[in-house]
């Protein structure tokens, strides 16, 4: 399987300087903090269950959110000096030195070279539609699950199939009514019979998904997909890929399938008109283009004037 490159905006982290490393070194150290406490208070609530005699009785469901956080957070919050938002900003989260990162009154993020590295194989991070935008790992335990412990499965699913999934496991019908009104149908999946080992996955492979945020959109159909992204993450225009055999999404097939690139954009319509999705004519990403440098392949340790240390010759070839 390719591993997509690293992002050409991004330095090459043996080039980094020893307190840039330093700082780095320490979101990810928060970070992994983070973690750890969320770990604590998971187990303090499967102890409470085990407590009052429900721990057999409940249907555990962890998952991340959509990709790696790359963007800094803080920053859109503030927003421009002066603004509302600025000075909320500041009453708030008003301690920025390093030292203070990770404690009350503090905001802190990774930033996109470590979104990059959580993401690793797949590419980009949180707001896109590429795989490391809307993949997540899924874990689930509990009530109704009969696969082997720690079995993977490769099944196609979505957080839409987890209200079907607890609804099927609790036996709860969904309403097509309430209160005199109709209601949207759920459109996902169970997950029941998977969880009991009877399949493989909720979804048959002509059965497809779609996605849309801020502009960036994607279908997927067992293991095609369709991606449309803004520049400069992306081409703004469709690209194909085959997930099964290049899950980095490194290959636009759009040249060598056509065919199945005009089915899928098709499906695409069909999204918009279920969903009533509205393409917004303005984005968040308007600028970013200017604000990165002109992309361009990444080669480690290209350029060499400035991506690469210095050579010192060995000593016995310098003349004292």
């Amino acid at each position: 399987m390719c591993i997509r490159d690293r992002m050409w905006f991004l330095p090459e982290a043996a080039n980094l300087a020893p307190g840039a490393r330093a700082m780095s070194a320490r979101k990810m150290e928060i970070y992994a903090a983070l973690v750890e406490n969320m770990d604590h208070h998971i187990g303090r609530i499967i102890a409470y269950l085990k407590k009052i005699g429900e721990y057999d009785n409940t249907l555990f469901v962890f998952f991340s959110d959509n990709g790696a956080e790359g963007t800094d957070l803080g920053a859109m919050l503030r927003g421009q000096k002066g603004s509302e938002n600025s000075l909320f900003h500041a009453m708030k989260w008003s301690q920025t030195h390093p030292s203070a990162w990770g404690r009350a009154g503090s905001y802190t993020s990774y930033g996109p070279t470590w979104a990059q590295v959580s993401a690793t194989p797949f590419s980009l991070y949180k707001g896109w539609m590429s795989e490391g935008g809307i993949r997540s790992p899924l874990v689930v335990s509990g009530a109704g699950v009969r696969r082997p412990a720690g079995s993977i499965n490769s099944g196609v699913m979505h957080v839409m199939d987890i209200s079907a999934t607890l609804l099927d496991v609790a036996g709860v019908k969904h309403p097509s009514i309430y209160k005199g009104k109709k209601i949207q149908p759920i459109q996902g999946k169970s997950w029941k019979s998977m969880l009991a080992g009877k399949t493989k996955s909720p979804r048959s492979p002509t059965d497809w998904l779609g996605w849309e945020l801020w502009g960036n959109r994607a279908i997927r159909q067992g293991d095609w997909k369709v991606v449309w992204q803004h520049k400069p993450m992306g081409i703004a225009d469709w690209e194909l890929f085959n997930l099964r055999e290049d899950p980095s999404e490194s290959q636009d097939l759009s040249r060598k399938h056509p065919a199945k690139k005009r089915e899928l954009i098709a499906l695409w319509d069909v999204y918009v008109k279920r969903n009533n999705v509205i393409i917004p004519d303005r984005h968040m990403f308007e600028t970013l283009e200017d604000q990165l440098p002109p992309r361009t392949r990444v080669n480690e340790g290209w350029p060499p004037m400035n991506a690469k240390r210095p050579f010192v010759p060995p000593k016995e070839l310098i003349a004292e």
